[in-house]
């Protein structure tokens, strides 16, 4: 006999017929009278193993699966002479409620134990490949839709769309998408941002191949796995050194040719001007600056030159707020 609540005590006859009546109804499949049955149980402390589990095979058939869920975590804790168990039926709702990478995630760590029994891991381990592959599957539904999802963004001439795509697609592994990806690369329709947004793609999951990107009337044949990312690029430093002066004069106008810097080579990502076209680029750049902040502007040798980098770096200015500041 043990005790209970209030002044009711569980008589072990009364014990039995409730274990059995709670038994028999998961037999012939009455589950909520089931857990019924079985309350009193557990209110006095009094659930065997067998209840314990005929609750949780209960919760789990009338679909409470998280209430199962909590249930098996404190018996996981509580109960070690049948952790093992209770582990297979945790691992049974994982599976029932679609958490396959969960499942596997914590297979992964449950694998380490070295005193598993081997009939545990065999079981444990087909459950594993079973997830694993669904795992996979659902990956590769998810890909394609984000692949969908950016041509659907092409016909529509949505470039928005098209940007959130790449940005995801960007968390992937490039190689299964990389042919029809790459023959965008030197299509005019295509937004100069958005062939960025598939080059740093590239370069960033190190794609080894030979490919042509064509912007701003420019084609020129590039290796992704051999591009530097745009801030440590030679070209950018040199520009950011010839305008370090303005960082101690002027830090408000820095900040400016500082952000039009970066948004002009971020447009142009890889196809950067040569070594030759540097001091005009940043005589037009610091000119810029000075009309930003309404002051007047230096005067510059090769001013026509200057004035056709200040409208082109305007210009990468306007693309880049089109889709970046949406």
């Amino acid at each position: 006999m043990k005790k209970k609540q209030g002044n009711i005590v569980m008589f072990p006859k009364w014990k039995t017929r409730l274990e059995n009546e709670g038994l028999k109804a998961i037999q012939e499949k009455r589950y909520e009278e089931a857990l019924e049955t079985f309350e009193p149980l557990f209110e006095h402390d009094v659930a065997s193993h067998d209840v314990v589990t005929g609750k949780l095979v209960s919760l789990m058939e009338l679909g409470k699966y998280e209430a199962a869920e909590e249930l098996c975590e404190y018996l996981m804790k509580h109960d070690e002479d049948n952790y093992y168990q209770y582990l297979h039926i945790y691992l049974t709702i994982l599976f029932q409620t679609s958490r396959y990478e969960e499942l596997v995630g914590l297979l992964d760590e449950v694998f380490q134990e070295e005193d598993m029994p081997q009939q545990m891991r065999t079981q444990f381990w087909q459950l594993y490949e079973v997830s694993r592959k669904l795992v996979q599957e659902d990956d590769e539904q998810q890909n394609n839709k984000l692949v969908d999802e950016f041509f659907e963004g092409l016909s529509d001439e949505d470039i928005h769309k098209q940007w959130r795509s790449i940005i995801k697609l960007r968390k992937l592994s490039a190689s299964p998408y990389i042919q029809p990806f790459e023959d965008l690369l030197t299509s005019e329709q295509l937004h100069p941002i958005i062939k960025t947004g598939i080059i740093q793609w590239f370069q960033e999951h190190q794609v080894n191949r030979n490919m042509e990107v064509s912007k701003f009337g420019l084609t020129e044949r590039i290796n992704p796995s051999q591009l530097k990312e745009l801030h440590s690029d030679y070209v950018m430093q040199q520009m950011k050194m010839r305008l370090g002066d303005m960082e101690q004069k002027n830090p408000t106008m820095y900040e400016i040719v500082q952000n039009l810097l970066y948004r002009y080579l971020f447009v142009r990502y890889p196809l950067f001007p040569g070594d030759e076209e540097v001091p005009q680029i940043v005589a037009a750049l610091r000119q810029l600056g000075h009309e930003y902040l309404q002051l007047p502007s230096p005067v510059v040798e090769e001013s026509e030159k200057v004035e056709e980098y200040k409208h082109e770096i305007l210009l990468c200015e306007q693309h880049y707020t089109l889709i970046m500041e949406e």
